[in-house]
């Protein structure tokens, strides 16, 4: 399948994504009135964003894009909520690491990525070491005081109960200050402006706007994107935050119906000066909805949402960064040193298929962004081993490395583009040096710590304790206690209980199920 044979798939097949109705948000547990979890990983036939491509002679090469999904953690957190336990075909570890902030060091210079190795011994094996690979791209605007903001949202929601899209829209007008400036428009009616532009010292407007939304018919063309876009441009903010933001439940697909109808919209839209945002409400499954499929297209930023506290967290970030692309066709890979090393295994991303494997790492990375990628490694020397049946990919360094000659553990690799059409390829290289290889897990960061423990959930849930050994979800919540920290929207806290929600749905007989409370 090629890629717009995918995407194309991913806007036509609204059939498999069913809209579902929220019974209210109204309750101090943001989970309480969650969605029912999806029942399948959904279809195979759709591509996987957070992946890697791997030959025997190169190791994984791991794939990122802002339009990655986060769908999956939501899917567990679904589950757990309603006193059940996630599908194992539906865990994504690499996307559960990366659901949340981490406090990850800004980019220094001219470079627009800033990449750091933390290592520590492996909390679930002694005999072998965990490296996080942590990666942020700079915003090129950082200032201590936040930008203007220019905002246009544009709401699809026929089908969909909009009481949680109201919630979150009326969390963002209380963040508006003056200098703001908010657009409001909806997808269906015969009128799509709703709010003309206006300042964030005229909420009462604002919210009365919010208030009139509608779960009308949608229109089947993207006439009203293009309006929203013509909005966006008439008042530009110079040096501020310029974005299209839309918003609709998990059939909603902007009014494209192909994917050369998306390519040509956006072509004539760079995201270079208004930025794309696309957020998915209740979505029913993790899997591409058409608006994922969107932000991919449009060089864009995609995310569900399924809380007020997920909300709170979006609402924040689209406020605190300009979110506009400072990167395309990203990737990054590890190369180990054999003087230290044996043996390597990356957790969590998924190899593509064949014929997508050249697609997947189109996407753009954009300001602001992060990723974390953890690798297993076993010292040289040891006589831990692994199978590939029981672990997957196994990675071995090169005995030729030129690394062998030095006192780093690995070098990181960073490869891009600028987002310019016609853009030469970029390299950034960045060493691990052999000092931290007997770091021990107290002397880890925080975020080290708990990066660590959804890993080993996700692990643990899905293979019942088979990479994670003797491992327990006691000693998950332990560890992620340990790496809570400051916690701005109480994510980790909420991780934190859903582990031990986890712990009462696994049966006694669980080699991962600890003593539970």
């Amino acid at each position: 399948m090629t890629k717009a044979q995918s995407v194309k798939r991913g806007i036509h097949s609204l059939a498999l994504l069913s809209a579902l109705v929220l019974a209210g948000c109204s309750s101090t547990d943001p989970n309480l009135n969650l969605p029912s979890p999806a029942k399948t990983a959904g279809s195979p036939e759709q591509e996987i964003k957070q992946a890697y491509k791997t030959s025997a002679q190169n190791g994984p090469e791991v794939l990122i894009s802002a339009a990655d999904n986060n769908g999956s953690y939501n899917n567990m957190r679904r589950a757990l909520a309603r006193s059940s336990l996630p599908g194992k075909d539906s865990i994504q570890l690499s996307e559960w690491v990366n659901f949340f902030p981490y406090d990850y060091p800004q980019p220094q210079g001219r470079i627009p990525f800033a990449a750091n190795g933390e290592i520590a011994v492996t909390p679930w094996n002694p005999n072998t070491r965990l490296l996080r690979v942590a990666i942020k791209a700079g915003d090129t605007q950082a200032s201590a005081e936040r930008r203007a903001a220019n905002l246009v949202v544009l709401v699809g929601g026929e089908g969909a109960d909009l009481s949680l899209i109201k919630t979150s829209l009326t969390h963002l007008v209380n963040q508006l200050t003056p200098q703001d400036t908010l657009t409001l428009l909806s997808a269906s009616g015969d009128k799509g402006v709703l709010l003309e532009p206006t300042t964030g010292d005229k909420k009462d407007k604002m919210l009365s706007a919010i208030s009139s939304l509608s779960s009308g018919k949608t229109l089947q063309d993207s006439s009203r994107l293009t309006e929203a876009y013509t909005l966006a441009k008439d008042h530009y903010i110079a040096d501020g935050i310029n974005r299209v933001i839309l918003v609709g439940n998990s059939t909603y697909n902007a009014g494209f119906s192909t994917v050369q109808d998306a390519s040509d919209f956006f072509a004539n839209h760079p995201a270079a000066q208004i930025s794309l945002t696309t957020l998915g409400f209740t979505a029913s499954q993790f899997s591409p909805s058409p608006l994922a499929e969107v932000a991919y297209v449009g060089h864009g930023v995609h995310q569900y949402i399924d809380n007020v506290r997920d909300s709170d967290k979006v609402w924040d970030e689209q406020l605190s960064a300009t979110q506009t692309p400072v990167a395309k066709e990203f990737s990054m890979k590890v190369e180990f040193n054999p003087t230290y090393i044996k043996a390597y295994r990356l957790l969590g991303y998924q190899a593509p298929s064949e014929e997508n494997s050249n697609a997947v790492n189109s996407g753009v990375v954009v300001t602001g962004q992060t990723m974390t990628a953890l690798y297993e490694i076993i010292p040289a020397g040891s006589s831990e081993e692994w199978s590939a049946e029981q672990y997957g990919f196994i990675g071995t360094p090169s005995a030729n490395s030129y690394l062998r000659q030095t006192k780093e553990i690995a070098m990181m690799h960073l490869r891009y583009k600028t987002p310019n059409a016609q853009s030469t390829p970029q390299r950034i290289e960045l060493p691990v040096p052999e000092s931290q290889m007997n770091n021990t897990l107290d002397n880890s960061s925080k975020d080290f710590r708990f990066a660590t423990a959804v890993a080993a959930f996700a692990q643990q849930l899905k293979d019942n304790g088979a990479s994670t050994g003797a491992f327990t979800l006691d000693d998950t919540l332990k560890l992620a206690n340990e790496g809570r920290g400051t916690d701005k929207y109480d994510l980790r806290s909420e991780f934190i209980q859903l582990v031990g929600n986890a712990q009462n749905e696994l049966p006694k007989s669980s080699p991962v199920k600890g003593q539970g409370k």
